[in-house]
């Protein structure tokens, strides 16, 4: 997963994948089958333990909405900001990588962000109700720009932004909340 997610699909080499697992070539392929078989099952693992799939959790929590949404974004920031490889998203950067040929994947990927969408959602949902987010305010819409949002800061953490402007971009995006 780190080799890929380091390094993408396609400079992955196999000896890069042999040389990280310590297996042989006849025990990869027997144990995982082809290249792009070992890279969906490192995707469903980052998905799951490392990625947004593993801190989703704490936008289900009770109490004030908003601030949830704050935290998990902040937590998610500072999960990128604190990578000294600044490897960025592995399913940021396979989106920029694969989707335009991969079309599998892709479909796959955009299923991972209608999920951080929807979860998004139910709580700016649960916000308005509340009374916490304007009535004038679009959770559908909202959950939308903050899901591009986190993506797009994550590109910037990738790229190299410093930090302060990273945290600085994030706190005016969430400003839409108020």
């Amino acid at each position: 997963m780190h080799v890929f997610w380091h390094k993408g699909y396609e400079a992955t080499s196999m000896e890069d994948l042999l040389t990280a697992m310590n297996l042989n070539r006849g025990s990869l392929y027997a144990t995982f089958g082809d290249k792009r078989e070992l890279f969906l099952k490192a995707m469903d693992r980052y998905c799951t333990g490392v990625g947004i799939g593993s801190r989703i959790s704490i936008l289900s929590q009770p109490g004030p909405a908003l601030p949830l949404i704050r935290q998990f974004i902040n937590v998610m920031l500072e999960f990128g900001l604190s990578d000294p490889l600044r490897r960025g998203c592995m399913i940021t950067n396979t989106v920029m990588e694969l989707a335009s040929h991969e079309k599998d994947i892709a479909r796959k990927l955009a299923g991972r962000l209608q999920m951080a969408e929807e979860a998004f959602f139910t709580l700016l949902t649960r916000a308005k109700h509340e009374g916490e987010l304007s009535k004038d305010k679009n959770p559908r819409a909202l959950a939308r720009v903050l899901v591009t949002m986190m993506q797009g800061t994550i590109v910037m953490i990738k790229a190299g932004t410093p930090a302060t402007v990273v945290r600085e971009t994030s706190a005016a995006a969430l400003a839409i909340l108020d």
